[in-house]
């Protein structure tokens, strides 16, 4: 495989000018002033309170780790000698500490670096499990140090932020500065792709992550010390460093592809960087967030004996600050790549170093496990040689080569260490007694880090000889403007700001030593720097004499325009009397008339009120006579009602009764024409003939009475004249025994004779017939006859006066006859009925219109329903229809 040269500086062969370039910046950082390593230590809560410690917090900046044989004792060691270890740190955050405290030691002075264009590192560090990525990153309900410099560093540039794409990076780890029209282009592109969903701009659901804290948080406060005449803007980039090799998280690809390494190289600046890296520019706090957790996706977890979600690869969160200054409106950035200022704060969660006798890994989780070992070795190692070289120098030794390059974490951070900023450093700590061991060792790197010195980065910054606070000056002239515009001065229009130049040479001399081996570029480099000032100097001087001259003649006009508005003043003092006069009259008068119209207005109101009061009354008095007009009708119709159903019930029993009077009649008459034909045969025959035992005339008589009760098949009419009632048998209805009576041991079988599509009756009660057969229709004998039937049971629906319906049950014996046939002699009645307990007088009564339309006259409603149930029975009476022959 053909090897790919790690940097583009190397490609090119170094010349003698090279290497006295390299030489001089080792000779400059070693001239500077040094700053220790900030190491922090934070102190993990138990996660039970049955669970041993092995340390013990002191003070705020010193803890004490105790031996585990020490912890098990209950008592000190004999000869009262102390064995415990003391570390001191910068400071050192209880259990209880918040992640507020922990942002505001820590991370808040990287922030400011970050502004003043400083570059900053902090990195965690400490075994699995210790919290490291919760300091970091914080969960749901506590934000961590990322998202908390975002949210303070939004807030300060948040009035000063330049429009996106404005500035591009270069993919050289530099930026380049687009024109207004070319940065329109690429938002307009990036419209285009958002639409059309696809690349990175692709509209995504803002989802929550337990990763991410909850904005539930006091909101920061705004950082001070912002130069306001710059515009700023901030990328982000994430990659993390797995098996020794670097990864973009942000890569625009999808989730499920496997990600390609990267290969870390150096800019013209000697800086180091990922290249190709993914540099997204970001907007706002939550716009970071959401990148965050896509990348967030893509970092490789994993499950240990020890930690449950345990990182298994160094994640690097750089936010990167672009900041360029405005020109001399203050309106647009200058457009010179020279005065861009990029400043970086690079935020490492360190994978926490693990014994494979304890985590149990194996295969890929052991592989794993052992490169994370390897790179924070590589980083100690690295220290280590930092601090003999620093020694080394104050003893006059040859420095050690520092081996950067034998990991990915310390070529990444090389600058960093040889001085191109601030390093800080978090160490995570588990308390428990079983990480005694990981702790010692954690804790012998805290305190060799804070021996390293790294040199202080001194940014510099272009003075182009602009105006300070030019920005806010234009802001505030052009507001200006617009109120003398609103108020109708044409002068405003032809007013202008000056804002352009500072009278200034510009910064002092810089310090020279004359007797070094370069004096001559320095005598020549300070001749330059007299000629730039010397030229300096003649533009302010014309600058100033233009302006002294057109200043004297501003004066002069203005002297001669105060004295026009001076007589003027005196006029308008006059006229501005007698108008004062007049309108304190009219004001006057103004008074008089309010008072009047409140006056006028409170009599309104009260006849409006009283209006309101009476027209209430009125629709009361409405509704209730409505009311009683709905309650007179509804009696109306009720009365009517009754009055209906009484004089039609009247006139049924009138014409009943009335019938019934003209039956008997006819009987008797019938009975005594009968009686004078036997006493006529009687007395034309010679001799006496026997006497069949049959019906007498009473008990004829008797038996028309009992026709209500006992219904035959069909209807026998005795003729006017029978000569021979005596001599042979009455053939109107075949013999039978009423008196007959079955035998119990077998049971009654009922024969239920009921209409096809009978009513529901709806009743609780319901007829109950054991040991029942149920015909529509009765025309076979074999009906009666067969199958032992001893009961019958006629079903009878019909509506009563109020129009409910009304089932009547009528009940009977089937009894033998001499004919081999069968009559039924009925006994009871059975009344079922539904009435409801709200009479209601409208509704409808069925008619017997029908019926009584057939008879040729009103029928009484007794006498048709007997009709009806005779007609309907007249196979229960004898067996058989009456169109058959008589058996």
């Amino acid at each position: 495989m053909k090897a790919v040269p790690r940097t583009p500086m190397r490609v090119v062969p170094k010349t003698p000018r090279v290497h006295q370039t390299v030489e001089k910046h080792r000779r400059d950082t070693s001239d500077k002033a040094r700053d220790p390593v900030n190491v922090f230590c934070r102190v993990r809560p138990l996660q039970s309170d049955a669970d041993l410690t092995s340390l013990r917090v002191k003070n705020s900046t010193t803890i004490a780790l105790n031996p585990q044989d020490q912890l098990l004792q209950h008592h000190k060691p004999h000869n009262g000698a102390q064995r415990e270890v003391q570390y001191i740190f910068k400071h050192v955050f209880q259990p209880d500490a918040t992640q507020q405290d922990v942002y505001a030691a820590v991370a808040q002075p990287l922030v400011e670096n970050l502004l003043k264009g400083r570059n900053s590192l902090l990195f965690t560090y400490g075994v699995t499990g210790s919290g490291k990525t919760y300091t970091m990153t914080g969960n749901l309900r506590h934000r961590g140090i990322m998202p908390r410099c975002l949210d303070v560093l939004f807030r300060t540039i948040s009035d000063y932020q330049a429009k996106k794409f404005v500035f591009k990076p270069d993919k050289l780890n530099g930026f380049e500065i687009l024109s207004e029209e070319d940065a329109l282009l690429e938002r307009q592109h990036e419209m285009n792709q958002r639409f059309a969903g696809s690349g990175r701009f692709a509209f995504r659901h803002k989802d929550s992550d337990p990763e991410i804290a909850s904005q539930a948080s006091v909101e920061p406060i705004p950082l001070l010390g912002l130069d306001e005449d710059n515009m700023y803007s901030v990328f982000v980039t994430y990659i993390e460093i797995y098996n020794n090799s670097v990864y973009d998280l942000l890569e625009d690809s999808g989730i499920q592809k496997t990600l390609q390494s990267k290969i870390i190289r150096e800019d013209a600046n000697r800086h180091m960087f990922v290249h190709g890296v993914t540099e997204v520019e970001v907007k706002t706090v939550e716009e970071a967030l959401e990148v965050f957790q896509m990348g967030q996706k893509r970092k490789r977890m994993g499950h240990t004996v020890l930690n449950a979600e345990s990182s298994r690869s160094h994640s690097v969160f750089n936010i990167r600050l672009v900041q360029a200054p405005t020109d001399s409106q203050g309106e647009n950035v200058v457009q010179d790549r020279q005065n861009i200022t990029v400043s970086q704060l690079s935020l490492v969660d360190l994978a926490g170093s693990e014994r494979s006798s304890r985590t149990k890994n194996t295969g890929v989780r052991l592989r794993e496990a052992g490169n994370i070992n390897n790179s924070l070795m590589t980083l100690r190692t690295c220290l280590e040689y930092l601090r003999e070289n620093q020694l080394a120098a104050s003893n006059g030794l040859a420095p050690k080569k520092v081996p950067y390059r034998d990991s990915k974490i310390t070529h990444m951070f090389k600058n960093y260490f040889d001085g191109e900023g601030q390093v800080s450093m978090i160490v995570c700590i588990n308390p428990r007694i079983e990480d005694y061991d990981e702790n010692m060792q954690v804790m012998k790197f805290a305190e060799m880090t804070q021996e390293v010195q790294i040199a202080r980065a001194t940014p510099m910054k272009q003075d182009l000889g602009l105006t300070p606070g030019r920005r806010k000056a234009n802001k505030l002239f052009k507001i200006a403007v617009n109120n003398l515009n609103e108020l109708g001065i044409p002068e405003a229009k032809d007013l202008e700001v000056d804002v352009g130049l500072v009278y200034s040479l510009g910064p002092d001399f810089p310090a020279y030593e004359m007797d070094s081996p370069e004096a001559q570029i320095k005598i020549r480099e300070l001749m330059h720097y007299l000629e730039q000032r010397i030229e300096k100097r003649k533009k302010l001087r014309a600058n100033l004499d233009i302006k002294c001259d057109s200043f004297r003649q501003m004066l002069m006009n203005l002297d001669r325009d105060n004295l026009q508005l001076r007589t003027e003043l005196a006029s308008l003092k006059a006229v501005y009397k007698q108008e004062r006069d007049r309108s304190a009259a009219l004001e006057k008068k103004v008074r008089i008339h309010e008072s009047s119209i409140d006056v006028l207005n409170n009599t309104l109101s009260k006849q409006e009120r009283q209006i309101e009061e009476l027209t209430f009354k009125l629709n009361e008095k409405e509704n209730m006579l409505t009311q009683k007009e709905h309650e007179k009708e509804k009696q109306k119709k009720k009365f009517s009602s009754k009055l209906a159903v009484e004089s039609d019930k009247n006139k049924r029993e009138f014409e009943l009764k009335l019938r019934e009077q003209r039956v008997k009649l006819q009987e008797r008459m019938r009975i005594k024409d009968e009686k004078l034909r036997l006493v006529s045969n009687i007395l034309q025959s010679e001799d006496l003939p026997s006497l069949p035992r049959s019906q007498s005339s009473e008990n004829i008589l008797n038996d028309r009475d009992r026709a209500p009760y006992t219904t035959r098949t069909e209807e026998s009419s005795v003729p006017a004249t029978r000569p021979d009632i005596y001599a042979t048998p009455r053939h109107g209805a075949a013999a039978a025994n009423n008196r007959h009576r079955r035998s119990r041991s077998a049971g009654d079988k009922w024969l239920e004779h009921r209409a096809a599509n009978p009513v529901p009756l709806g009743t609780i009660m319901q007829p109950y017939l054991k040991n029942r057969k149920s015909v529509t229709k009765l025309t076979d004998l074999k009906e009666l006859t067969s199958h032992g039937t001893t009961k019958y049971c006629l079903v009878s629906q019909d509506a009563d006066t109020d129009g409910d319906v009304e089932t009547k049950l009528y009940k009977g014996n089937v009894i033998p006859t001499c004919g081999g046939g069968a009559q039924v002699v009925f006994n009871d009645v059975e009344c079922l009925k539904q009435k409801s307990p709200v009479h209601s007088p409208t509704r409808k009564r069925p008619s017997n219109g029908n019926i009584s339309a057939l008879g040729g006259g009103a029928v009484p409603s007794t006498v048709t329903s007997a009709q009806d149930v005779a007609s309907r029975c007249n196979l229960g009476i004898e067996g058989h229809s009456s169109k058959k022959s008589k058996i």
